[in-house]
């Protein structure tokens, strides 16, 4: 599933929105049509050795 930023107004939605969780076709076609942006999905910070989850 991929996430896209609209750049224009669709739907009723404004520009500057995102929409979540779309398919990547549905992605690609708002891309293509020129309404909207893919962002990349974000990566995890790598943990350091020696580190426990949830330490503090």
């Amino acid at each position: 599933m991929t996430n896209v930023l609209l750049t224009k107004k669709y739907k009723g939605r404004e520009a500057g929105s995102i929409l979540m969780d779309l398919a990547d076709g549905e992605a690609t076609a708002l891309e293509t049509i020129g309404v909207g942006q893919k962002l990349k999905e974000e990566q995890p910070a790598p943990k350091k050795k020696g580190e426990k989850e949830g330490t503090e």
